[in-house]
């Protein structure tokens, strides 16, 4: 009994076969299975409508330039008469220009939901709808409504009020407008995390109460994305009890660096490394082995 032609199943097949082109192939496979005089829908912001399979490969080529190891795929297959439903995931790492974004680095993946009528096996007509709002989020070119942003150069700045307001001035009260409550510390002058604004007020008081005359100078700073990451020294006379050191008296000079983390204005989150036997040595505390 010869088969039945399913021209549903063929069609299915046909757009696993772009899916594939998508997610690597050559694009000239192309031409077996969309046919030449295509018409392609895409978000009126960013595509519009583009006649002709050479547009539709052009298009390919452009985001395969932003993503070169652009991925594809399919999650959702649904065919029906002559259409067929996708549900498809897209993305890869943003290393070329794209859509006049420079390159970001950035890893994205996003969902890509479309359709495909097809005509006498070839496909005649494409509606495509990425997540170009989810797109655009993960390559951190456009921020969510209602969110709160800052620049590289605010979050410099707000990094520098903190050894400079709070740790040389003593301005406590500061530590509740820049310091998150979530915020976590590592530290590596202290042997446990500081959390919150509570726990950051009791460690400047700490320090404050030990090095009354404390001078803690800022360096260098680099931003970069929600990070800024901060070299300073911190001078100062140890007049009072640290770390279980009773006062010595003596003037010390300690660098640190600190990488900071910002969200909405506040810091989240510090790596904090102290050169703490330097201090140890100045203050006559420790020796180095072999001396």
């Amino acid at each position: 009994m010869p088969q039945t032609h399913d021209p549903r199943e063929a069609n299915r097949r046909a757009a696993r076969r772009i899916f594939d082109v998508w997610d690597g192939d050559d694009i000239d496979a192309l031409d077996d299975v969309i046919a030449e005089d295509v018409v392609l829908h895409g978000p009126e912001e960013v595509l519009g409508t583009v006649h002709g399979r050479d547009a539709y490969k052009d298009n390919l080529r452009m985001i395969r330039a932003g993503f070169p190891d652009l991925f594809f795929e399919a999650q959702d297959v649904v065919a029906e008469g002559d259409m067929v439903m996708a549900h498809c995931t897209f993305g890869g790492t943003h290393e070329g220009e794209l859509m006049g974004i420079e390159p970001t680095g950035a890893s994205v993946e996003v969902s890509w939901l479309g359709s495909y009528r097809f005509d006498d096996g070839k496909v005649v007509e494409v509606t495509g709808l990425p997540d170009l709002f989810g797109a655009f989020r993960q390559l951190g070119v456009i921020e969510p409504p209602g969110g709160t942003s800052t620049t590289e150069a605010e979050n410099k700045e707000l990094v520098r009020r903190y050894p400079e307001e709070v740790i040389s001035e003593g301005n406590l009260d500061l530590v509740d407008e820049i310091i998150a409550d979530d915020y976590v510390e590592y530290n590596s002058a202290v042997p446990e995390p500081i959390h919150g604004p509570e726990g950051v007020k009791e460690y400047v008081s700490m320090l404050r109460t030990a090095v009354p005359d404390i001078e803690c100078g800022v360096e260098d700073l680099i931003a970069e994305g929600d990070k800024v990451v901060r070299r300073d020294r911190a001078t100062g006379t140890v007049e009072g009890e640290f770390m279980g050191i009773e006062p010595t008296g003596k003037e010390a000079v300690v660098e640190g660096h600190h990488i900071h983390r910002i969200e909405d204005g506040q810091i989240v989150e510090t790596w904090a490394q102290n050169d703490m036997l330097g201090l140890m040595q100045q203050l006559g505390v420790v020796e180095l082995p072999g001396e």
